[in-house]
């Protein structure tokens, strides 16, 4: 079973199941590991790995699958591997270390150069209603899918997963950087310098239906940063490069490239950078955002209210910050 604190991406061990996805000539198009199933009534923390393949020989254009959700933000993290992606009327190439931020009723469909790894953080995604039951279905039987009976009455009571197919998209190729669905760390909406950190937010609020925010933090090694003792909200963090230790409650994780800790409500984290390390808030309850503009404009405008360490701890306080930075 997964640990409730810690996951790997890199270790079966914090797979929930496994499932591969076949094309309708009979070759394989994925391989997904569900990680975390949605948690809250806006469904946060569903966790899905992926190993995308290439197309078949010979395959065209037309063969692309390209569809919308009507609800739920997809942000993948393109971890290794390149793709096309056809979004909004654009054909862009999307390499490693691109994070794609796809927003309900945005028509895509990806076209993969080589054996491709798709890490989805998604939130307020309908998935299919059977999936929840899936891990317990393989606990009892490893084989319950080849059951002739699974896919009739699978299939029965509905299984809408608020997504549904569109037409071959027509495109025109455009760069990267002119496409508001592939973001990267290097070209963030927004950047704040700590002392040994730096933060730069890489999706806004008002683009996840006023839910949660995208941010990166960039740490030197040394830096080390804290939550509250009993944290507000719950938290999930992702690192994607260095080695970082994480301490929840009194339980210690390094935590290296592919690997996920999540904090629950009422819980506490600690966090020290043993190398120069990168890790993502992909759960951005906080409302980071506002906190950094703030703090910058005291920090300007009223050096005296600044230098009172209550006047920071009240801003987090109002912006339900919480990790103590600043």
């Amino acid at each position: 079973m997964p640990h409730p604190y810690f996951l790997d991406f890199n270790n079966e061990d914090s797979w929930m199941y496994a499932t591969a996805f076949i094309r309708p000539d009979g070759n394989k198009g994925e391989d997904q590991r569900t990680l975390s199933m949605p948690e809250g009534p806006d469904r946060l923390f569903y966790i899905t790995d992926s190993v995308m393949y290439p197309p078949s020989p010979g395959s065209e254009a037309t063969d692309l699958h390209c569809h919308e959700h009507y609800t739920g933000w997809e942000v993948f993290f393109v971890d290794e591997g390149s793709m096309d992606l056809y979004v909004n009327g654009k054909k862009v190439f999307v390499d490693a270390g691109s994070i794609l931020h796809i927003q309900p009723y945005e028509a895509h469909a990806m076209r993969f150069y080589s054996p491709t790894k798709y890490r989805l953080f998604g939130h307020g995604m309908t998935i299919n209603a059977n999936t929840a039951v899936i891990p317990t279905l393989l606990a009892r039987d490893p084989n319950f899918r080849d059951d002739p009976e699974y896919p009739v009455n699978s299939r029965r009571g509905g299984s809408d997963t608020g997504s549904f197919g569109r037409e071959t998209p027509v495109w025109e190729e455009a760069p990267v950087e002119q496409c508001s669905t592939v973001r990267h760390i290097s070209r963030p909406l927004a950047t704040f310098k700590l002392d040994g950190v730096t933060a730069k937010m890489i999706t806004a609020r008002w683009e996840n239906g006023g839910i949660n925010e995208l941010w990166a933090y960039e740490m030197e090694k040394g830096f080390k940063v804290k939550t509250r003792k009993f944290c507000t909200q719950p938290q999930m963090y992702y690192v994607t490069a260095g080695q970082v230790k994480f301490t929840v409650f009194d339980e210690e994780f390094i935590a290296k490239p592919g690997c996920v800790v999540k904090v629950p409500k009422l819980g506490n984290c600690s966090i020290e950078a043993l190398t120069d390390a990168v890790i993502y808030d992909v759960g951005g309850l906080p409302r980071m955002q506002a906190y950094m503009l703030d703090r910058a404009s005291i920090l300007k405008y009223d050096p005296e209210r600044a230098k009172d360490p209550a006047t920071f701890a009240n801003l987090r306080e109002k912006f339900n910050i919480q990790l103590l930075l600043g």
